[in-house]
């Protein structure tokens, strides 16, 4: 059959017609799966990004991160701080938000309400996944977390988010009545030396603070052991949802974070984040989010429990 008979002979003209509407039809899907390069970044956080402390320093912090991502992305941005980790977590999902900047277990209780939420970068502060130690003098009775009822520790003006989550899990979530005071220090190096000194009988701190005293203070270190230690938590965390941000703008913005702590003005902007480095996501990520959801549940307070 010649190529005039076969578009004169009946019906072919409507398989073609079909054919032709079912390619349009992939077309079409396959443009919306591709979303265009945002002129404005839009970058959530779901608290401060420098770890607390004054305005001042958070706002250098942002500042110097804004900066950081034009230079490496080309894209204009602008950092937002929500609420909270849920009100963070819808926006990116509604398409209001194209990242997002989550505390480890933050994540790990939004990924369950939002699965298409997925990690682009880790932020890490010496280790991949950071644990909480307590602490106390090497002659202390203390052996277990329930020992520090009605006793008094240390801990540093702004510990990190997941400190917190664990103390949560032991008992203390309102620290003022479970502990008879809970002194600040600016430094764990300071709250450590507390603990040696007798000052106070326990601190809570990240475990990497207290390989780094042992490193810088391997007399004193001598004098303390550790009583509790948590499970591993997941690190900071930028994520993105489903397809909201176009692959390129995230290869290029994962690209530049990695590449964070081989540049000097990258070094300096992690010292500000009280990071060490960005790094990809590793194998073992999901288990950690999974033993970190099922071990620390979102807090009873959950706001998406309230929608």
């Amino acid at each position: 059959m010649n190529r005039r008979e076969l578009l004169t002979r009946p019906g072919h003209w409507a398989m073609l017609l079909v054919v032709l509407l079912a390619c349009c039809l992939v077309i079409h899907e396959e443009a919306i799966g591709r979303q265009s390069r945002p002129k404005v970044l839009l970058i959530g956080t779901s608290g401060t990004l420098s770890g607390g402390g004054s305005r001042s320093k958070e706002e250098a912090a942002v500042k110097k991160l804004k900066s950081f991502i034009k230079d490496e992305t080309g894209l204009d941005n602008k950092i937002l701080r929500q609420k909270n980790w849920h009100e963070l977590a819808k926006k990116l999902a509604d398409g209001k938000l194209h990242l997002g900047v989550f505390q480890g277990d933050e994540y790990a209780w939004a990924k369950q309400k939002y699965p298409k939420l997925e990690p682009l970068a880790l932020g890490i502060n010496v280790d991949r996944y950071p644990v909480a130690s307590v602490v106390t003098r090497r002659d202390s009775k203390i052996s277990r977390f329930s020992d520090l009822r009605g006793k008094n520790i240390t801990m540093t003006s702004s510990p990190p988010h997941f400190l917190r989550t664990f103390m949560d899990q032991q008992g203390a979530k309102k620290p003022k009545d479970f502990f008879a005071k809970t002194k600040q220090q600016e430094n764990v190096e300071d709250a450590l030396d507390d603990v040696v000194d007798g000052v106070v009988p326990a601190a809570v701190v990240e475990r990497s603070s207290l390989v780094a005293y042992r490193r810088r203070k391997p007399g004193r270190f001598k004098q303390l052991k550790e009583v509790v230690r948590s499970q591993p938590f997941p690190p900071v965390i930028i994520a993105c949802y489903d397809n909201v941000l176009d692959e390129s703008s995230r290869r290029r913005f994962r690209t530049g974070l990695l590449g964070a702590s081989r540049k000097e003005r990258g070094r300096m902007m992690l010292t500000l984040f009280r990071l060490t480095s960005f790094e990809g996501v590793a194998a073992d990520f999901s288990k950690v989010v999974a033993r970190t959801q099922k071990t620390y549940p979102p807090p009873k307070d959950d706001p998406s429990k309230r929608q």
